[in-house]
């Protein structure tokens, strides 16, 4: 999971690991792509709007790389372009904040059943 802001990701992460789920927690797209977990996993928690490159910007890259990794994009923007622009992205789901864990975990558990590893 890619986000930078304390507490979000700490309540997130807190919230995935007790779901069963081994999370890696990333505070910048930067560290992302400098210690990409070369592991297989479900999906990256992507937050859109992130000090430094942004989680578009990152999903942009990790598309023109190749990766077809499922991306759940996390964000407070109330703006329509936003919501518009990551659903036209090809994001697996897009999340407004705050959203409940109760639907993270869903997302997940359809992305489980979606893309087994």
């Amino acid at each position: 999971m890619v986000e930078d802001d304390d507490g979000a990701r700490g309540a997130l992460g807190r919230l995935l690991r007790a779901a069963g789920f081994e999370t890696v927690l990333f505070d910048s797209a930067e560290s992302f792509i400098a210690s990409r977990p070369s592991r297989e996993c479900l999906c990256l928690v992507l937050d859109i709007h992130l000090t430094g490159m942004s989680g578009i910007d990152l999903q942009r890259r990790l598309r023109a790389e190749g990766s077809t990794l499922p991306i759940v994009l996390i964000t407070g923007s109330r703006a329509e372009i936003v919501r518009e622009y990551a659903e036209r992205s090809g994001c697996f789901a897009f999340l407004l904040k705050p959203f409940s864990g109760e639907t993270m975990l869903g997302v997940l558990a359809t992305l489980a059943t979606e893309f087994p590893t």
